[in-house]
């Protein structure tokens, strides 16, 4: 023999590497890797920013601000308070980056921080709220209702449907539906189980499009795509 044939070689004359099966294997290792680098390279940051560096800081406030702020935002209503509480959530984060053993499990550590900060602030303000944080202006895809095609009829009504929503019906939409948390994930945020997370966002989408049909903002939204 001249030689061992390289195992992709055989392989390739095989035809294996075109069974999908194959494919999705290789596909899934890369990503596997790919979520391993991440998690080394975030394990870092907070290693080194629990040690006091402030560049591992100012890295670490860069790569979670927007998505918080965003969730922020959901709950309070008004972008000042919203980035209140996102100084309250880092505060409060970095001072414990210490107690974290699974970087994992930190970006839902600081979702959890979020909502626990953004509802003590509404509890502790009561006055009226200036106006809603338009949809447009923040991270994510609201999948519901499906009739808002351009949402701009629908910004103002949707986002006091969504203040309207129940605490726990709310925090399953918002990181669901705006965020784009998978179900898993949010379980784990909220120390729930994944069918109780199906049924609270069915019951958040329900209530939506049910608050949007009694104000007329459905209705609204089919007669101007009916014109146009």
């Amino acid at each position: 023999m001249q030689g061992s044939v390289p195992a992709a070689t055989l392989a390739k004359n095989a035809g294996i590497m075109d069974n999908p099966l194959y494919l999705n294997r290789e596909t899934a290792g890369a990503m596997n890797d790919i979520q391993t680098q991440a998690n080394e390279q975030l394990a870092d940051l907070i290693r080194r920013g629990a040690s006091g560096e402030e560049r591992a800081l100012e890295l670490l406030y860069s790569r979670f601000k927007r998505p918080l702020y965003s969730l922020a935002c959901r709950y309070t209503g008004n972008a000042s308070a919203a980035e209140d509480v996102l100084q309250e959530v880092f505060l409060k984060a970095f001072t414990r980056l210490g107690e974290v053993n699974n970087p994992a499990t930190f970006s839902a550590w600081l979702y959890r921080i979020t909502i626990n900060a953004s509802l003590s602030h509404l509890r502790s303000c009561r006055h009226e709220r200036k106006g809603a944080v338009p949809l447009g202006a923040l991270e994510g895809v609201l999948a519901a209702p499906a009739e808002a095609a351009d949402g701009g009829d629908l910004r103002r009504p949707l986002e006091e449907a969504i203040r309207e929503l129940p605490e726990r019906l709310k925090s399953v939409f918002l990181l669901h539906d705006v965020q784009g948390f998978k179900h898993e994930e949010i379980a784990s945020m909220l120390g729930l189980s994944t069918g109780t997370t199906k049924s609270h966002l069915f019951k958040a989408r329900l209530k939506l499009r049910e608050r949007l049909a009694r104000s007329g903002a459905l209705s609204g939204a089919k007669n101007k795509e009916q014109r146009s």
